[in-house]
């Protein structure tokens, strides 16, 4: 008991002793304390800069201007760095501007480097001739790359109406709208930044794509060559040694279910790694490496970054994933979608417009000079547009365009004086149908053909037996077609501006839906379609007059719709499809080469 006490009294005294001898803490001057901040001074060289400042001395500044306005209505009060001690505020939105290259764009854009070197230069408690001017510079370089990453993310970079006036004709937000101010009126701007990250699902994907394709950056990317025509199962080549080790790269091979080791042999346990290098890329997955594959195999991973960068732009442009239901047809994928709250419920493969000759800017200036409209080239590639479709024509005729007169009408009757009889047309002159033998060839090329050339129904027409119909400046809408060939190319760029669509009818049903009178059996057996519910079709021939009263002129038949349904034709050469697979396509119209020269203008 004793010995107890006696280490209990030592281990006290040991405390005591000690903690007597313990330093107290030593109390650290602020930084604003230790640099003597002077809150006047710093407002007095906030006003001066603003007053003496131009697109000289501040080249970079954006907004330059609206800074100089918005500081002045606060008397030059400083809104983000109010001291020498704001390096937590300015740390939080720099992390938002370092990584905007998670959204494909450039963070020197946002001044990140500026902003790091002129705050670090203020607060350096060494000697700092100009303190108040650095401090100063880093409240205008945040301001100015606030203003401009909030745009960029809420807007995009580029207002593509600017480089695309004439095809760009999707919602944007009205210009007098867009309220420039909002992202500085905000009171808790890392927030807000972090509030303003688009987040459809769509756009986090194609992001994730983005870092994937990032990390392969640093991958020896060797070329692909291969010693014959083509590869198919079986060959043996020592060419394939290099697809092989491509397709690991991209992880659509997975060398642990190899059967056999000697990747110098395309045996059947590549193929499917094969096909799915090859749907990536939209094009037809055979498993067959010909010229077309190994192209595609040598694309390297700054194009693709470069394709997924372009199609989060134009991500940012319009949203319309919030769309409970829509219609979008993807130019570049050549493919129509149907969408429900979110998610896939049907696809067909479409034919869009013809690209433009690769001359057509250079002719296009020739015609505005000269104003000859024989000199003016021809432009049938498919807009950018969103509208509702509206209604359907059921067996429609077809009024042919007067380019499309002189361009295939006339060639046809020069090679075929019955070329209009074969094809089913009936000729107008004055609103008055006249005998083909009275149709002058000559005057099918004219600058004013002074005749109307008007396709009958049938299996001829070049619209098909159903038109969809939907409002735009254009003149152009979805239709079928009795040419089916078409749709087996990889590149379906072959109409004349309209979309033609492979299965119409699945999506007349889609359409059809909503509709209280009309059903898809009803519409099968109005355009002459196999009804195999012979009771349906007995329906439909004792209610067929009432379907198509006031709707019906011959054998044509419009079918209002109840409910209109959102269209969306836009142009994406890279997404993340409904399975989590990254798809890559052509830019068919050349339209990301035209987006990317802008975006490189961007400062």
């Amino acid at each position: 008991m004793i010995k107890i006490l006696q280490l209990i009294f030592v281990f006290v005294f040991l405390l005591l002793f000690y903690g007597c001898q313990k330093e107290e803490p030593q109390i650290v001057p602020a930084l604003n304390e230790i640099l003597k901040f002077d809150p006047d001074e710093y407002r007095q060289e906030l006003k001066f800069t603003l007053l003496q400042s131009d697109s000289l001395t501040y080249p970079g500044l954006k907004y330059l201007d609206t800074l100089k306005y918005f500081y002045s209505k606060r008397n030059y009060e400083p809104l983000f760095i109010k001291s020498f001690e704001e390096e937590e505020f300015a740390a939080s939105v720099l992390m938002f501007f370092e990584n905007a290259w998670e959204h494909g764009l450039n963070p020197l854009n946002y001044h990140y480097r500026i902003i790091a070197g002129e705050f670090l230069t203020a607060t350096d408690t060494s000697a700092v001739v100009g303190r108040y001017k650095h401090l100063v510079n880093s409240e205008l370089y945040i301001a100015d790359a606030i203003l401009k990453y909030s745009w960029h993310l809420r807007y995009g970079v580029i207002n593509p109406v600017e480089i695309y006036p004439e095809s760009y004709r999707m919602p944007l937000p009205d210009s007098l709208h867009r309220f420039l101010f909002k992202p500085l009126e905000q009171e808790n701007i890392p927030e807000y930044l972090q509030s303003i990250q688009p987040k459809s699902k769509k756009y986090v994907k194609l992001q994730a794509a983005l870092k994937n394709f990032y990390r392969l950056k640093d991958v020896k990317w060797h070329p692909v060559t291969i010693n014959r025509r083509k590869l198919v199962p079986g060959d043996e080549d020592p060419s394939f040694i290099n697809i092989a080790q491509r397709l690991i790269t991209f992880g659509f091979l997975d060398t642990s279910a190899v059967k056999t080791r000697d990747f110098s042999n395309y045996d059947t346990s590549f193929v499917p790694a094969v096909k799915m290098f090859q749907k990536m890329q939209g094009l037809n997955p055979d498993g067959v490496i010909g010229a077309t594959t190994v192209e595609r195999l040598n694309i390297k991973p700054d194009d693709y970054i470069n394709k997924i960068k372009l199609s989060l732009e134009r991500f940012r442009w319009i949203d319309y994933s919030g769309t409970e239901e829509y219609i979008m047809v993807n130019i570049p994928d050549f493919n129509l979608y149907i969408i429900r709250n979110g998610a896939e419920i049907f696809s067909s493969r479409v034919c869009t417009g013809r690209k433009r000759s690769a001359y057509y800017d250079a002719r296009y200036e020739i015609y505005k000079k000269s104003k000859n409209w024989k000199l003016k080239p021809e432009d049938w590639e498919t807009p950018v547009l969103y509208s509702r479709i509206s209604y359907m024509v059921l067996n429609p005729t077809w009024t042919v365009p007067e380019n499309i007169v002189r361009e295939e009408i006339a060639v046809g009757l020069r090679k075929d004086s019955l070329y209009l009889k074969k094809k089913d047309f009936k000729v107008l002159k004055g609103g008055v149908e006249i005998e083909y033998s009275a149709v002058k060839p000559a005057e099918l090329i004219a600058e004013e053909i002074p005749y109307i050339i008007v396709q009958n129904p049938g299996y001829q027409n070049a619209l098909g037996r159903i038109k969809f119909m939907f409002n735009n400046p254009f003149g152009i809408y979805l239709h079928d077609t009795p040419v089916r060939s078409a749709f087996s190319l990889d590149n379906r760029a072959v109409s004349h501006g309209c979309v033609r669509v492979e299965k119409p009818l699945a999506l007349s049903e889609f359409l059809l839906n909503h509709q209280s009178k009309w059903n898809i059996d009803y519409l099968k057996a109005e355009i002459g379609s196999p009804v195999k519910d012979r009771e349906k079709l007995r329906e439909y021939w004792r209610v067929r007059n009432e379907l198509r009263k006031n709707s019906s002129l011959g054998e044509t038949t419009d079918i209002g719709l109840e409910r209109k349904v959102p269209l969306y034709i836009d142009y994406y050469t890279a997404w993340v499809d409904k399975d989590g697979k990254i798809n890559f396509r052509d830019d068919v119209y050349n339209k990301d080469k035209k987006l990317a020269e802008a975006m490189k203008g961007i400062k």
